[in-house]
């Protein structure tokens, strides 16, 4: 060891917050539609709350945009330390926190669509196209019902999902209520265009990790700012910014 490499050992073991103060850099996982620069400058509730919670444990945050699909299998492969919208599939080696995001996934159809649906399989006559992954994170009912489906697609941008339906090439549309009636609102449709089925239960979404102290950690957090309702106030800074950006 030269003179200087050993002068700075004594330094980091003399004064430990020095050692302390260099931050680790955590790699977060984003579905590609809440990446942080996907509608321009639009801050996302998700990229804000993660940005939050671990810069106040003292991390510092690389976003990494990928298909949602895709999230699961990086973060087993350790590519990730953590990642969006997980729990669905609770998967082994992995570390999951309580749930921080609810959607309600409704199907909707244009209002001159003369049908009526009374139960998932009855989606099977009909073209549907949903958020990316809803096979999975809808369950086998639905997974059954597409597979006899006319026509199924999977679209990662809700814009590009909207416009399909307003266009009228696809009869059903799987989205979040929040969302697609936001996304459609944004377009300057009024809502009686539209119909809507509630079929699904509500799905609640979880953050997965691959360290366990890190989840604790993270989750501990988190649940303090449930509990204060930090969570429900950052929804709506980040909706309302989104709002005024757009």
């Amino acid at each position: 060891m030269n003179k200087i490499s050993g002068w700075l050992v004594v330094l980091l073991c003399s004064f430990p917050c020095l050692a302390s103060s260099v931050q680790t850099e955590l790699r977060v996982g984003l579905s590609q539609n809440t990446a942080p620069q996907k509608q321009g400058n639009t801050l996302h509730f998700e990229t804000e709350l993660f940005r939050q919670l671990l810069g106040e444990l003292g991390y510092q945050v690389k976003f990494v945009a990928v298909p949602h699909a895709r999230l699961s299998l990086m973060l087993q492969n350790k590519q990730l330390d953590m990642a969006a919208r997980q729990g669905e599939e609770q998967l082994a080696g992995l570390f999951y926190s309580q749930a921080y995001l609810e959607f309600h996934n409704l199907v909707f159809a244009l209002s001159g669509f003369p049908h009526q649906l009374q139960q998932v399989k009855d989606m099977g006559l009909y073209s549907v196209a949903s958020f990316q992954n809803a096979t999975k994170i809808l369950g086998t009912e639905f997974s059954q019902a597409v597979q006899s489906s006319p026509s199924y697609r999977e679209v990662v941008d809700h814009n590009q999902a909207i416009d399909m339906l307003q266009q009228q090439r696809t009869q059903l549309l799987v989205l979040d209520k929040v969302t697609f009636y936001r996304r459609w609102a944004e377009k300057g449709l009024s809502a009686d265009k539209v119909q809507s089925f509630d079929l699904f239960p509500k799905a609640e979404h979880k953050i997965g990790f691959t360290d366990q102290k890190l989840q604790q950690q993270v989750s501990q957090l988190l649940q303090k700012w449930q509990d204060s309702d930090r969570v429900e106030q950052l929804k709506k800074q980040t909706r309302q910014l989104s709002q005024s950006l757009n």
